[in-house]
């Protein structure tokens, strides 16, 4: 990567951005200093911290990371012999110790073992050493503790300092010799104390003269009596000086011990808050971390935005496949096709770099080794300074260093010059570049480029959309369309004079209209498409929900009948090992003595007492079987009524009304909830149900009826089910979404709630983080729909406030 090809991307501009999201000076400069890597491994690793730092600043558990001083020159030093680092200097390196300190209680606090960020911070050294060292010496304001030789020092200057000062107020209170002074107040002269006694009074107080005014007037005299005092006071500031230089040496040694270990703790440090920096632009304007395509080659850019243009950037998205190799982008003036090409490759300059880009989760960009552009507007988006003949030099430049691991840009390719000789040479160009296995993104005016892209394999149309009824390019990409320059029209819109615009429209008439009404035609047909495939996932989604709806209710039914089989099997058995018992006391009854009639008639009682309990015992069991089969047929009926279109609420399988039908007493199905009930009562428009032990109210088309036939109600079994997805599968206590892609986490969300629902857990929370709002959106609208879901709410502010939700199901 060049730096022309940087500069002309902005990709410094987007440095110094993200440089300014950096805690301290010194990760600022290194964050400045970064340039796009070309090893796989070296992206995925950087690209993968930033996502988990992201990852925690969603969850509002942001790495606590602090502006630490600048330590590379206090690091160097302590590979001297004999170091003595300055209080300042101890204290920043105290400040790195209790840094590491703090990140490590903060990793310790996550256990996430598979934590990018936890992983790179237990790798820290500890620097107990260096903490105890400085923060015993200094506290952490900075300031010096009460070192007790120092204390004593300071002690006796504070006490010499009080007799000056009380010798000194003298001259100034006594009435024969204030008199003499220039200034009521004594002043320092060289460090010590002085009055300024008025030149006339020279002699009259004995002492020693430093030095006299300007003026004359006066001279700066330390009396007799203060000087052995001020030569007290300053050997035992020099005595202070030695101590603490003697203190400063010593815990300079203690660092010095621990030098390489600073050395790796203050770059690991720097390394996390450059990628925090990353992560915390990328959590300001809802940017990601681009996973990694593999071996797959394919070129994804959804919803992008330009960085520099804020909220004026209106998202493109652009497709290449693995197998495309050039992309020809066609359309009118001011249309984005160049913001489009500078996005498109300073993203994957940001994505090489490690950082983040501004666009959809789904976004993949390949790896290339050389990034090279020829664009004319190096210093705007709408403005051309370059020469065909410098153009052309720069196009040469990339044809050299171009190749299979190369990405190029070409605006306007082709333009200044001959339109026929410029479409010749632009496609001459593409092909050299294509026979180079090249990754080439064109923007042109020339017609002969968009049939060069219908006529050969592995080159792309796509446009710039415009709007019809405002004569306004939408900055919109289509891809698979080629687009119309439609110049006429912007002049007009422009201001340009109607006479001119008819006369232009008349010269196009013969030449070109069957080619823009082709164009058109492509156009609409590429909408309808678009409406066409939306639908079609909508519809695909829908039938997906269905057949998991489908899929559950029939694992529970299966479920039912096993149970009710085995507890069918089991009253049987246990009414069989009964009579066996009595059978054989009845047996020793009648052998023990003689047979009379009264045993005689005790035998005949219990064989019809036997015949009627097991003649009840088969009525319940087929009652059960009857209640499962018409719980199986009201199912198999609603997914036939669905799959014919039929209303699958709200009406009875005689095509009736279902809140014509419901009665009190009656048997009903609650589809949507998966359970049976028994209606109660009718209130208002609604019905109170009896579902299990709870009463709840639903309207009549959320049920129904399980007994038309007439007769009497079905009875209620007299059994629990609860039915699993697997034998390990139980609901989370707490959900993470974080880090999973939209379909993705919407699946593991209807898990949840079908898992809840069926274990009977009452309370749940789901994190989600903030981010983009794409995820918290989305559990919010699932939620709402849900109707066994009673409420939900976002967490406190301390236990993940507006990045959690907590769940309470009915």
């Amino acid at each position: 990567m060049t730096p022309h090809t940087l500069e002309v991307l902005e990709f410094f501009r987007i440095a110094e951005i993200i440089a300014g999201y950096c805690k301290s000076e010194e990760a600022r400069e290194r964050c400045l200093q970064k340039r796009p890597l070309q090893d796989a491994a070296e992206i995925t690793a950087a690209k993968e911290l930033g996502r988990d730092i992201l990852s925690f600043l969603q969850a509002d558990e942001p790495l606590p990371i602090r502006n630490l001083p600048p330590l590379d020159s206090v690091l160097k030093q302590l590979h001297t012999v004999g170091v003595c680092l300055t209080v300042e200097e101890l204290y920043a390196a105290g400040l790195l110790a209790l840094q590491v300190g703090e990140l490590k209680a903060w990793a310790i606090k996550q256990k996430q073992t598979d934590s990018t960020a936890c992983t790179l911070i237990e790798s820290i050294p500890p620097l107990p050493q260096t903490e105890q060292a400085v923060f015993s010496f200094i506290d952490k304001n900075g300031a010096l503790r009460d070192i007790p030789s120092l204390t004593a020092i300071r002690k006796k200057m504070q006490r010499i300092e009080a007799d000056i000062e009380k010798t000194m107020r003298s001259y100034c209170t006594d009435e024969s010799t204030k008199g003499m002074l220039q200034t009521p107040t004594p002043v320092l002269r060289n460090g010590r104390q002085v009055i300024a006694v008025r030149s006339n009074f020279k002699g009259r107080i004995k002492g020693i003269i430093h030095e006299y005014s300007q003026s004359g007037q006066s001279f700066y005299l330390e009396p007799e009596s203060i000087v052995l005092r001020n030569n007290e006071l300053m050997r035992a500031q020099a005595e202070y000086e030695q101590e603490l230089h003697r203190l400063l040496v010593s815990i300079s040694a203690k660092l010095a011990e621990e030098a390489e270990a600073l050395e790796q703790a203050y770059e690991l440090v720097l390394e996390l808050d450059c990628a925090a920096a990353a992560a915390r632009w990328a959590y300001t304007e809802n940017g990601v971390f681009v996973p990694d395509t593999g071996n797959a080659q394919y070129f994804y850019l959804q919803a992008a935005r330009h960085p520099l243009l804020g909220a004026a950037a209106v998202p493109i998205d652009l497709k290449l496949a693995a197998e495309d190799r050039i992309l020809i982008i066609t359309g009118p003036n001011t249309g984005g096709k160049t913001v489009s090409l500078k996005t498109a490759a300073l993203f994957v300059l940001l994505n090489q770099t490690g950082w983040p880009v501004l666009a959809g989760e789904e976004t993949r960009l390949p790896v290339f080794r050389y990034v090279g552009c020829a664009i004319g507007d190096e210093q705007s988006l709408d403005r051309s300074l370059s020469t065909f003949s410098a153009y052309m030099r720069t196009v040469g430049e990339l044809l050299e260093a171009a190749d299979e691991e190369s990405l190029i840009l070409l605006d306007e390719l082709g333009s200044g010059t001959d339109p026929q000789e410029g479409g010749a040479l632009a496609m001459a160009i593409l092909d050299e570049l294509f026979a180079r296995r090249s990754r080439v993104f064109v923007t042109s005016h020339h017609g002969v480029l968009k049939n060069y892209a219908y006529r050969k394999s592995g080159c792309v149309n796509a446009s710039v959309s415009f709007d019809e009824a405002t004569l306004r390019p939408s900055y919109r990409i289509l891809m698979g369309i080629p687009g119309e320059s439609r110049a006429v029209d912007i002049a007009e819109k422009n201001g340009l004079s109607p006479d001119v615009i008819r006369a232009a429209r008349a010269y196009m008439a013969d030449s070109s209209a069957d080619a823009a009404a082709l164009i058109k035609g492509l156009m609409e047909k590429h909408e309808q498409l678009a409406v066409f495939e939306r639908e079609k996932d909508e519809t695909e989604k829908a039938l997906r929900e269905k057949q998991r709806r489908f899929d559950l209710n029939a694992l529970k039914l299966r479920q039912k009948e096993q149970v009710l089989r085995s507890q069918g099997y089991k009253r049987l058995n246990d009414l069989f090992e009964q009579k066996r018992n009595e059978i054989e006391n009845l047996v020793r009854e009648i052998q023990e003595g003689e047979l009379t009639h009264e045993k005689t008639s005790k035998l005949k009682q219990f064989f019809a007492d036997f015949g009627q309990t097991l003649a009840e015992e088969q009525t319940d069991i087929r009652n059960e079987q009857e209640e499962l089969s018409a719980l199986q047929q009201a199912l198999r009926n609603r997914e036939q009524d669905q799959a014919h279109g039929k209303p699958a609420n709200g009406m009875s399988a005689t095509g009736a009304p279902v809140s014509e039908i419901l009665t009190e007493g009656m048997e009903v199905l609650i589809p949507h909830l998966h359970r049976r009930g028994v209606i109660i009562r009718k209130e208002k428009k609604n019905w109170l149900v009896a579902v299990d032990t709870v009463k709840m109210t639903f309207p009549a088309d959320k049920l129904e009826p399980l007994n038309l036939s007439g007769t009497a109600p079905l009875r209620t079994p007299q059994v629990v089910v609860e039915a699993e997805l697997h034998k390990e599968s139980r609901p989370e206590l707490e959900l993470r979404l974080l880090g999973m892609r939209l379909d993705e986490a919407e699946k593991h969300l209807q898990n949840q709630l079908d898992l809840a629902l069926m274990h009977n857990m009452q309370e749940f929370s789901i994190v989600h983080g903030k981010g983009n709002g794409v995820l918290q959106t989305m559990v919010q609208e699932k939620l709402a729909a849900a109707p066994y879901v009673a409420e939900f709410f976002f967490a406190r502010p301390e236990h993940g406030g507006t990045g959690k939700t907590i769940v309470r199901l009915r």
